[in-house]
């Protein structure tokens, strides 16, 4: 497992347990308001209110939860994403570098390499189209 599939591993974890707890807490919220229907209509009335808040600071709460989790995710994803095209770009100058070292010691070499590379290229992607009709 690399370490992007960790983090984005960790990122989806957290979000999930986030939802969890905001699932666990608007269903204690529900029971709690459930037991205060259930009392006397005078403390009901009393109860019902607060149970009201704390269903709504609950479902505040879980949704910041669910809120906070995503934008971690997506911070982690966008460093990985940076570090990838990093990386990318450095595999792609050390290429470049290897290549014009080896066109200085034998051109028609690198010449051949090349055309020969476009002429594979060119019949895979005739054989890709011509699977496609």
């Amino acid at each position: 497992m690399t370490d992007t599939d960790r983090t984005i591993d960790d990122a989806t974890r957290a979000a999930r347990e986030a939802a969890e707890r905001a699932k666990e807490t608007t269903s204690e919220a529900v029971e709690d308001l459930s037991d205060i229907v259930s009392g006397t209509a005078a403390e009901s009335a009393d109860t019902l209110s607060d149970g009201a808040a704390q269903a709504k600071d609950a479902a505040a709460e879980a949704v910041e939860d669910v809120r906070a989790a995503a934008a971690d995710a997506m911070d982690k994803m966008t460093t990985q994403a940076k570090e990838a095209l990093e990386n990318a770009r450095e595999a792609a100058d050390d290429g470049v570098t290897y290549v014009k070292a080896k066109y200085r010691e034998n051109p028609a070499l690198v010449i051949a390499v090349g055309a020969a590379a476009l002429v594979g290229v060119g019949a895979v992607l005739k054989a890709l189209f011509a699977r496609r009709r």
